[in-house]
Formats: structure tokens, C-alpha cells, sequence
């Protein structure tokens, strides 16, 4: 049997400080309320402490080399989301805003055919 080396293709680097904050909202998602979100971020916070890289860059600033599947992404989307969503106001309906983007690219396909 071949051994295929399967390396995940998602590739992040990170500064110390930010590699240190999002590890301290994954620890801090743990107890969310949600079961589901309480244990991919349980899962998440291990898999980086295990797999992420500390590395020097060439301008000898330290940085954490992470690798990612797409999946994984998808589920830190969703804690980042949940963890900065409960004490954040928005004062701009986006929602609306891309509504009328996506209007005016209808109108301008439209026009051009």
C-alpha cells in the first residue's frame, strides 16, 4: 500500500498576538451554549496547538504557520462569527446594500446583451 502525505491546502500565517487571540476565543467558545460550536472549537484549539508551525520569517518577525482543510475553515468562519457576534452592533444594513449591488449588476448584464 501507498502512503499518500495529504497536506491540507488552506495555509495561514499568523503574528504571535493573533495566533494568541484565536486560540484564546476557541478556548473561550468551548463553553458556549451550543453543544455543536462548544466541540469544533474544542476540536479546532487541539488540532492548532498540535499542527500549527512557529516559524521565523525572513524579516525575523516569529510567526505560526497553520494549515487548513476546507472544512475546518468553514467551521472556524462559523465560531469567529458566533464568538464576535453577541457583542457587536451593526449600524449598517448590508443585507440592503447587497441587494441593490446585485440589482445593479443585474441591470448592467442587461443592458450589455
Amino acid at each position: 500500500m501507498v502512503y499518500s502525505k495529504r497536506i491540507p491546502p488552506i495555509k495561514l500565517k499568523l503574528s504571535i498576538d493573533n495566533f494568541n487571540k484565536l486560540v484564546d476565543m476557541l478556548n473561550n467558545m468551548t463553553e458556549y451554549t451550543d453543544e455543536n460550536i462548544a466541540n469544533k472549537s474544542s476540536k479546532l484549539k487541539d488540532k492548532l496547538l498540535r499542527y500549527s508551525v512557529p516559524l521565523t520569517s525572513d524579516d525575523g518577525e516569529n510567526i505560526i504557520d497553520i494549515r487548513c482543510y476546507q472544512n475546518e475553515i468553514v467551521d472556524l468562519f462559523y465560531i469567529l462569527f458566533y464568538g464576535i457576534g453577541d457583542g457587536m452592533t451593526v449600524e449598517t444594513n448590508y443585507y440592503e446594500v447587497l441587494v441593490k449591488v446585485r440589482e445593479n449588476i443585474k441591470q448592467e448584464r442587461m443592458t450589455n446583451e
